[in-house]
């Protein structure tokens, strides 16, 4: 009786140790989300994935690591829900370059947000929506070449890399893969590496990325989403 009850205190101040770290996550994603989706949503299922990983630590996992994909993995689980990277919003960008190539062909200049959601019939709160959804369908990119390196679908690129990983096998896994990415990264032009980098190392939001850049909402969902499906098909052409 006594073991229960040590276990279950235990467990508790596992769960509240790790909960800044799920807000971290949750504050991190949001950024790159449509205004309409509500944070504490998103802590509420991110909860619900770092009570699934205190409850399946054991002592060969690097515990943090372990315990930000299980996050990351719920959190994901719930924005699917919401019909985000669904066949549906891969149609509305192959509809919505298309409009692009054609305004700019009429034109010879790039259309504002304002324009295309007008050709598009919808609200500019509407179409910037489609665009948060269309980005973040590209979020794990990367990681599903992890899943077919590792077999391990339980592996994400992020736990990949940053765990401690003591098989030499896998560890010169992770030495390729870090190295191919790096190699990846340096073939982008100068404008994909910069937005990559106030996304994902200066972790600013795609509608401050566009401000600082001067540019469209749609460009830089445009120049992230080409950025990444060229690393993409770098790595899966490379390992």
């Amino acid at each position: 009786m006594i073991d229960n009850i040590q276990e279950k205190e235990q467990r508790e101040q596992k769960i509240l140790q790790y909960l800044p770290l799920v807000k971290k996550i949750c504050g991190k994603i949001i950024k790159n989300l449509p205004p309409n989706v509500d944070y504490n949503d998103l802590v509420s299922n991110g909860i619900i994935g770092l009570i699934n990983a205190v409850d399946h630590l054991d002592n060969s996992k690097n515990p943090e690591s372990y315990i930000k994909i299980r996050v990351k993995g719920a959190i994901y689980d719930y924005l699917r829900s919401l019909d985000f990277g669904s066949r549906n919003i891969r149609e509305k960008e192959h509809k919505i370059k298309e409009i692009i190539r054609n305004f700019q062909n009429e034109h010879q200049r790039e259309p504002t947000d304002e324009e295309i959601s007008s050709i598009l019939g919808e609200s500019l709160e509407e179409y910037q929506t489609s665009l948060y959804k269309i980005s973040f369908s590209y979020l794990q990119s990367l990681e599903d070449i992890v899943y077919k390196i590792t077999e391990e679908p339980e592996k994400s690129y992020d736990n990949f890399i940053t765990a401690n990983i003591e098989n030499p096998e896998e560890n010169a896994v992770k030495k390729d893969l870090e190295s191919k990415l790096k190699e990846a990264i340096e073939k982008l032009d100068e404008r994909e590496k910069l937005v990559l980098q106030l996304l994902f190392y200066e972790e600013l939001g795609i509608k401050e990325v566009a401000e600082i850049l001067n540019i469209s909402l749609s460009r830089v969902s445009q120049i992230k989403s080409q950025a990444l499906v060229k690393l993409r098909e770098y790595l899966e052409e490379n390992i």
